[in-house]
């Protein structure tokens, strides 16, 4: 049976003079539907039986005196409300340190969005539920265009957030946590206009998008803005959350980098915003020094991956104590949740450096480092990843009888999105926790 929801991709996408290159499937479109929403009218595909809308804007762009602000919402200049706008290409990704990836176009301007949806309207009174998609990335990097991320499989939609978490100056932090609930916040006014259900709403994310999905849980100000949770690979213990001292210190080494050291917050933010962005990511990558860690775990991480210099901070507002925290004292939003960990995330890393560095012994890396580093720089790429195996450790493609594995799980997905309880019609259970039992 075909899955009949809509996969729906928020991410950090950019502006319209500034596009990338087609959607990756462009060339099998056979139609063009129209969409009305808060942020104009955008003409999309139709892919065998998929409509797909890629980037539209769901916030104003962070750009001049927006920049390290509250997202904010997107207004329509007065040649966009007559006027019917491409939604076929993606738009360049937002500025960020690359880490081994294939790099891509980049624009500070970058706060869009793709939407997937069925073709053919629901036979059911209700609308379809919807999946709200955030990828991860280590909360740097990452782009909605890239190609494991695209939903027409699913026949869909998703939000993808990599922005800056800069402390601006004392006031506020945790933007790119803001954009994200902007976007959420767009799809409650807007995805009825592409048959989707704004009650039925699940939000799914992997790695730093996982992560970004406990804030919500646990923010008051993402209340009601979904119904269930699917985390990946994000453990809401948080490991890299620190608090609003680690954020000044950073602030404060990144200014001083860039010429804008002055005590005084205002003219220090003044400066920061007139700071060209490439100059801020070079910054950022190498030369910003924060205080070390003074708690063994966050030691122990230290000494085998870079510290994440603008990662969320616990502000008090957009997240407001560690989820730990919350959880213990029964203050987060109670939603149904399924979370696991996706272990092999990163081992196509090691494959790759078969052929791209030089022979280097395996064993300690493959053993050691591989389960630890989830977010490895292109440094330890080059100083550490092999170049060969000492057998064969895994496939790049996994074999033919996991499938059963693959679709139990799908089965899961499925049934949290369309029922919010992961074991109806399933033969293998998803275990059940609760406070009480602790399973």
């Amino acid at each position: 049976m075909p899955f009949r929801w809509l996969f729906y991709v928020f991410f950090l996408k950019a502006a319209y003079t500034l596009r990338a290159g087609p959607y990756i499937f462009a060339n099998e479109s056979t139609g063009s539907p129209i969409v009305s929403t808060t942020s104009g009218r955008f003409a999309g595909l139709t892919i065998r039986q998929t409509n797909v809308w890629v980037g539209i804007p769901y916030a104003a762009p962070p750009i001049g005196v927006l920049r390290w602000q509250k997202a904010q919402s997107y207004v329509m200049n007065h040649t966009q409300k007559n006027k019917i706008q491409d939604a076929t290409h993606y738009g360049p990704a937002c500025p960020q340190i690359t880490r081994g990836f294939i790099s891509e176009p980049s624009n500070e301007d970058c706060l869009y969005l793709n939407v997937w949806a069925p073709r053919t309207p629901s036979c059911k009174r209700k609308r379809y539920p919807v999946l709200l998609w955030i990828h991860g990335g280590g909360f740097i990097q990452g782009s909605s265009s890239t190609a494991i991320y695209d939903g027409l499989s699913w026949t869909n939609a998703a939000i993808e957030g990599n922005n800056s978490f800069i402390m601006k100056g004392r006031t506020i932090a945790n933007q790119g946590i803001t954009d994200q609930r902007m976007g959420m916040k767009w799809v409650q006014d807007n995805i009825a206009q592409f048959g989707g259900d704004k009650k039925s709403v699940i939000v799914m994310g992997q790695s730093a998008g996982a992560y970004s999905i406990c804030f919500h849980i646990v923010s008051p100000l993402s209340a009601g803005l979904f119904r269930a949770a699917i985390i990946e690979s994000g453990p809401c213990d948080t490991y890299s959350l620190r608090d609003k001292s680690f954020a000044y210190s950073a602030t404060n080494s990144l200014a001083s980098i860039v010429g804008c050291n002055t005590t005084n917050s205002t003219q220090q933010l003044i400066c920061l915003r007139a700071v060209d962005s490439s100059l801020l990511v070079a910054a950022s990558r190498n030369n910003v020094t924060v205080p070390p860690a003074t708690s063994p775990p966050f030691q122990n991480l230290e000494k085998v991956s870079n510290i994440l210099t603008f990662n969320p901070i616990v502000d008090g507002v957009e997240i407001p104590v560690f989820p730990l925290k919350a959880f213990l004292s029964g203050t987060f939003n109670e939603v149904p949740i399924i979370i696991g960990a996706t272990r092999d995330e990163f081992l196509s890393n090691a494959i790759y450096t078969q052929f791209f560095t030089p022979p280097i012994s395996s064993e300690d890396y493959l053993t050691r480092i591989l389960p630890v580093i989830t977010f490895n720089n292109s440094e330890l790429q080059a100083a550490y990843a092999p170049s060969h195996f000492n057998g064969n450790y895994t496939q790049a493609l996994f074999k033919l009888d996991e499938l059963p594995f693959v679709t139990s799980f799908r089965q899961y997905w499925t049934n949290m999105i369309t029922k919010r309880r992961p074991n109806v019609n399933s033969s293998l259970r998803w275990p059940q926790y609760s406070s009480a039992t602790d399973q």
